[in-house]
């Protein structure tokens, strides 16, 4: 007969397990040890150890993009969770919903408010960094009170599922062996997203279709919200069945098939190629699915749909024209839609392809020979990826440039635009790895990072290397925080970094060494001609050793979407100043 109990720390990551997550990354300290032990009790659970919380962040966050469930960090008290707060905030600003779980000082130990080790003085409340927390997590379970341990437990992974933010669990270690009823392992979670009223959601729908039928040119923009929220493949049902024009952001860009004949580009407000926004903003419907409105992707708020011609689909409210549906989750809604063009495409005129020819992509720069720029390379990186691959483009010039390409069919995207913390992509590929050796993905990942971003948390790479997981790794050079001299400063000294480092023997730094029986292969590329010998060069491009394509490039060469962005920023911040009130600048 089984046991009627078992120890929290087992429960705990049973429960994680059968969300189909299979890795819990972390960093060990003396607060989550005991914990950690519980990991290897747990049948088709593994550790995965990274170089320091931050990363371990940006790796839950990159695991979560491409996995869909959950990635799960672990850290220790204090210095841990604190080195991992800016890495949680950015997956809740772009809604990467992580779990993390801090290994906390024993309960009778925080009672008496102990003088710690990882406590800042005498007296001080242990729940002083819970609360620091506050705004960057959909809730928390502070695991004090033995009965009801296994009920918070289930309530907090359920509440990250449906609101696909991050979430804490504080685990006491004397909490760990405290035993719980193994019974409620039987239950599966209730993970779905459900709206409240049903009618609201059929009332929405129903007013979809009316504007549907009616619409001489409908449009659809599917933003990264979409797909954070498990959209994606409605998104993509949706613009297949009709065959609207359809449009993508800076930050959903792959979401929709670049490659179909529907597919118009992406839109960015004034920050879009040509034809772009003339396009979708002439349309009488757009259906604009999991919006996030952000300054970086809608070209400095310079999107110019009219409300009256938007349908609005969000994952915390729906606004049909102008009239609006506060708590109305989106994707109960998508299903509805779907469903019901796809029963009577007859009565919606479905397919109903464009009227118009789409919006091309221009070539920016076909060079040929000479130094690489900035106007050819991104374009240039497209034509590289092969379908099926994870592409994770870096803060930077690296995201303000790769919206230019076009990718091949699902080409699932990882940037972070909304948050922009420069060094993310390095831990978020690792997590992307994690999550790809998962599902058994049979495309690449493609790292692009900048030289400056790449100092920030290069560690990781030894990780990449540690695990045997083997991105093809682009590091763009151009002597400094390119961005940041684009914005102010170009010839300011706080804009450089170190030049003195050697990329070319990074990996084998990091351990991708032929003693070892690891074969790696570094290149530095300065002119378009050795750009092309890699790029063309098959053993390169199958990804299947560790391969590194550094590539030089001049230090005051910026993408023209990043120079178009800050053009339009400090006009309207020009324009601001000049009507506001004195003293309200």
């Amino acid at each position: 007969m089984a046991s009627q109990t078992i120890p929290m720390g087992q429960y705990l990551f049973q429960r994680i397990k059968q969300l189909g997550t299979e890795h819990i990354i972390g960093v060990p300290g003396d607060f989550n040890l005991t914990l950690l032990d519980e990991i290897y009790k747990v049948s088709g659970l593994k550790w995965i150890g990274c170089c320091n919380e931050l990363n371990g962040a940006y790796a839950a966050d990159g695991y979560t993009r491409i996995k869909g469930s959950p990635g799960v960090l672990v850290t220790t008290y204090a210095v841990g969770e604190l080195s991992a707060m800016n890495g949680v905030a950015g997956a809740y600003a772009e809604h990467a919903g992580m779990i993390h779980i801090v290994g906390m000082p024993a309960r009778h130990l925080q009672k008496s408010r102990a003088m710690l080790h990882h406590t800042m003085k005498a007296n001080m409340d242990h729940a002083t960094y819970i609360h620091m927390a506050d705004p960057i997590r959909e809730t928390h379970a502070f695991l004090m009170d033995d009965k009801t341990i296994a009920e918070e437990i289930d309530r907090t992974i359920i509440a990250c599922l449906r609101s696909r933010l991050p979430v804490y669990v504080y685990v006491p270690v004397d909490v760990v062996s405290v035993q719980v009823d193994a019974k409620r392992l039987e239950t599966p979670l209730d993970t779905s997203v459900n709206n409240k009223d049903t009618k609201t959601e059929d009332e929405i729908v129903n007013s979809v279709l009316s504007l549907i039928e009616k619409a001489s040119n409908p449009a659809i923009l599917a933003d990264v919200l979409g797909v954070r929220h498990g959209g994606r493949d409605l998104i993509r049902k949706l613009a297949d069945l009709t065959q609207f024009p359809s449009f993508s952001t800076p930050l959903s860009k792959g979401v929709i098939d670049e490659t179909k004949q529907y597919y118009n580009g992406v839109y960015n407000g004034k920050v879009s190629f040509p034809g772009v926004a003339d396009s979708i903003e002439a349309s009488d419907l757009v259906l604009n699915i999991g919006p996030l409105p952000s300054d970086s992707n809608t070209g400095g708020f310079t999107r110019e749909i009219k409300d009256e011609h938007l349908i609005w689909l969000g994952h915390d409210f729906c606004k049909v024209q102008d009239q609006s549906f506060e708590g109305v989750h989106f994707l109960p809604v998508l299903k509805k839609l779907v469903a019901a063009l796809e029963s009577d495409t007859k009565k919606y005129n479905l397919p109903r392809p464009q009227k118009k020819e789409r919006v091309g992509v221009p070539v920016l720069n076909d060079l040929r020979s000479g130094k690489i720029e900035q106007s050819y390379v991104w374009q240039r990186l497209g034509q590289f990826l092969k379908e099926n691959d994870i592409l994770l483009v870096e803060s930077g010039t690296a995201q303000f440039g790769m919206p230019d390409s076009t990718f091949p069919p699902n080409v699932k995207l990882i940037t972070q635009t909304f948050w922009s913390s420069i060094g993310f992509t390095v831990g978020a590929c690792f997590g992307a790895l994690i999550a790809a050796k998962e599902i058994k993905h049979t495309g690449r990942v493609v790292l692009i990072v900048g030289e400056g971003s790449l100092q920030m948390t290069v560690q990781e790479i030894g990780s990449y290397i540690r695990y045997g997981l083997k991105p093809i790794i682009f590091v763009i050079n151009n002597n400094g925080y390119a961005i940041e001299r684009a914005i102010h400063g170009p010839e300011q000294g706080y804009n450089d970094v170190s030049m003195m480092w050697d990329y070319q023997k990074m990996l084998e730094f990091f351990g991708a060494r032929q003693d070892l029986g690891i074969k790696a292969k570094s290149r530095a590329t300065k002119t378009v001609e050795e750009l092309e010998a890699v790029l063309n060069d098959e053993e390169f491009a199958s990804g299947d050793n560790y391969q590194l394509c550094e590539i030089y490039m001049d230090t005051f060469d910026y993408p023209w979407r990043l120079t178009e962005q800050i053009s339009v920023s400090r006009e309207k911040a020009k324009k601001a100043a000049l009507t506001a009130p004195t003293g309200d600048v």
